[in-house]
């Protein structure tokens, strides 16, 4: 097994973000073979080293990569666990019994599909802003935006707390007494985005469906339930996190 980056390790068993891991080496809680280390770069090997995150031994990664689908339910927090004691996805996911990254992550009472991985590099990549992946929506929202409204968001807004979204693709799809159903096309993944740029124009979200990933959609499978990614959507998804990659 090549020597891996104690950081990288880290995030790959489920110990949080690479940052996160980070943080925790500089704070002296992380050992190797016994020896405080510091510098999260330092290198190591998960199958033969031993590496202690506050004094419990890391079991080392899957060796082999999985990938799957998920279509979470309202209501679930986008996390496998919850401090708080919500709901949340590993509930519905123990039968699973993996270490797993939630690409994607959804609000509490939004649902629809997620990517679940433990290739916590194609996690990143697919996550970073740089690689524009679309993900597709449908919102219900209050009200009726007018032409002037939608026009404002197609162009990118700011949207508060200093951030700023680019440009978005919006259409109308349908229209009742008091509310709108919107499909909405992203290609960035700020906290609560979408509920922000609602507001932002008075009409607040109701309801808020994903329903496609980059190249991947939910088809039939049912709300609380996972697939696994056939050979082929996993070809997609990698294309799409490493685009220099791509062969013709």
């Amino acid at each position: 097994m090549a020597l891996t980056r104690i950081h990288l390790i880290m995030r790959d068993v489920g110990l949080g973000s690479r940052r996160r891991a980070e943080e925790l080496i500089r704070e002296g809680r992380v050992t190797l073979n016994g020896r405080i280390v510091r510098d999260p770069g330092e290198k190591a090997d998960p199958y033969k080293d031993h590496i202690k995150v506050n004094g419990k031994l890391l079991q080392p990664p899957d060796p082999l990569k999985r990938y799957y689908v998920f279509n979470k339910p309202r209501n679930v927090v986008s996390t496998f666990d919850d401090p708080q004691g919500r709901p949340c996805i590993g509930d519905l996911l123990r039968q699973l019994k993996q270490r797993l990254f939630a690409v994607g992550r959804l609000d509490f009472d939004a649902e629809g599909i997620m990517i679940l991985t433990n290739d916590g590099d194609l996690a990143q990549a697919v996550s970073h802003p740089s690689h524009a992946v679309p993900r597709t929506y449908l919102v219900k929202v209050k009200g009726e935006p007018d032409s002037e409204a939608l026009s404002r968001i197609r162009k990118g807004m700011a949207i508060g707390e200093g951030d700023r979204v680019g440009e978005i693709n919006c259409a109308v799809l349908s229209k009742q007494k008091t509310t709108t159903w919107l499909k909405v096309v992203l290609f960035e993944g700020k906290k609560n985005e979408i509920k922000r740029i609602f507001t932002r124009i008075n009409h607040p979200v109701r309801k808020l469906r994903r329903i496609r990933f980059g190249p991947l959609t939910l088809g039939k499978l049912p709300v609380g339930e996972w697939r696994p990614l056939t050979n082929a959507e996993i070809a997609k998804i990698k294309s799409l996190a490493h685009p220099n990659d791509r062969r013709s």
